[in-house]
């Protein structure tokens, strides 16, 4: 992928990491890494629909 849309996705990438694991080792949390990520890209997806 060129440049910028591989700075981007990178980013974007980090940032939903960042996410899942803080939601990941908050006390209260039940779920396992794996949903808590495909959570959070689901949230991202719908984010970034509704700037199209």
């Amino acid at each position: 992928m060129p440049e910028p849309g591989a700075s981007l996705a990178a980013e974007i990438g980090s940032l939903a990491f960042r996410t899942a694991f803080t939601r990941w080792i908050a006390p209260a949390n039940q779920l396992g890494f794996a949903e808590l990520t495909r959570r959070t890209l689901d949230e991202l997806r719908q984010a970034a629909a509704t700037l199209a």
